[in-house]
């Protein structure tokens, strides 16, 4: 049997990083299960270079810049992070410890559960190219972590919105920026997007698709299907998303509108799991990465009164780490 763990999180994002931080805080051996290859959840796909307003104690900060704190916040109790794995089943066992078994039939053992993953999981639409495989390492369906394309030719392959921001918080940084749309106009934008996009130092390809990537070794160039070459470093990519429903009902999980529903202590229908963020449902939710923190503190402290009714309601770090040098 694989290590039982006292508490395993589904769902790597925001809210269930600080979920682990705050189980580890709580001294209760803790697991997350990610389904994406890295942890950051929807902050780090759908906005990592926005800024955001409404986390507490920051004026304004990029959702990348939030990723990566909560991701340090995550390590300092050293959880046990796994990632590229679906959990597609709960079992309680007769001990009241749960297994939890992956698309692949792994299975993780735990006594409590916390899911955190949001409405379901998503795929990208995966950039049409027969060639693709090949160079993997340099297509990118996110802009996190934008330094990175620090002084490199960057191609962004969108037919949105979401490939204008993208190129406008890539100039500045990339050496060059290229912006190739399939079709004649962007989705979703509006006049002061297509203003700001006119007015920036970026290349627009209408009507404009990639037939082929090049390159020895690593990508060097795309072509498109009008004959155009363009050298290229890395390519973005944002052509739409798959979203698979929750599976939530399939775990045995009371659901409301394709959420959990739950009281103000996380509690699901069953005696055990838990759940914080978007995933929850309850009179008064409200749809904010800073509620999902909360909501993890929450879950969290039940779990750690299911696993020792003599435990603390909660904690307080300023107690816990008083001598935690700065």
């Amino acid at each position: 049997m694989s290590e039982l763990y006292d508490v395993t999180i589904i769902g790597g994002g925001t809210t269930g990083l600080y979920t682990a931080f705050y189980s580890g805080m709580r001294e209760l051996k803790t697991k997350v299960i990610e389904y994406q290859q890295h942890t950051g959840g929807k902050v780090s796909f759908f906005y990592p270079e926005k800024r955001i307003y409404d986390v507490g104690g920051f004026l304004g900060v990029t959702g990348d810049e939030l990723v990566q704190n909560v991701e340090d916040q995550a390590r300092f109790v050293d959880p046990e992070i796994v990632t590229g794995e679906k959990v597609v089943s709960i079992d309680k066992q007769e001990d009241g410890t749960f297994v939890l078994t992956n698309d692949a039939g792994q299975k993780h053992h735990s006594k409590t559960v916390i899911v955190a993953s949001g409405m379901g999981t998503f795929e990208m639409e995966p950039l049409n190219v027969g060639d693709r495989a090949s160079y993997d390492d340099y297509i990118h369906y996110t802009i996190q972590r934008k330094e990175q394309y620090n002084r490199k030719k960057v191609a962004i392959v969108s037919d949105s919105r979401v490939g204008i921001d993208w190129a406008l918080a890539l100039e500045g940084i990339a050496e060059a920026v290229e912006l190739i749309n399939r079709g004649a106009d962007f989705k979703g934008t509006s006049e002061q997007d297509l203003e700001s996009l006119r007015a920036a130092d970026v290349r627009v390809h209408l009507n404009s698709k990639v037939e082929t990537l090049e390159g020895e070794g690593k990508l060097q160039q795309l072509k498109l299907e009008n004959g155009e070459v363009m050298e290229a470093d890395d390519v973005l990519v944002y052509e739409g998303l798959h979203i698979d429903k929750s599976m939530y009902a399939e775990w045995g999980l009371d659901t409301e509108k394709g959420r959990i529903p739950v009281g103000p202590d996380m509690r699901t229908n069953v005696e055990g799991v838990y759940v914080a963020g978007d995933a929850a449902i309850y009179n008064g939710k409200t749809m904010l990465i800073a509620s999902g923190f909360n909501e993890a503190m929450a879950a969290v402290n039940s779990a750690a009164k299911y696993l020792n009714p003599k435990a603390t309601p909660q904690v307080y770090s300023t107690v816990i780490y008083k001598n935690l040098s700065s």
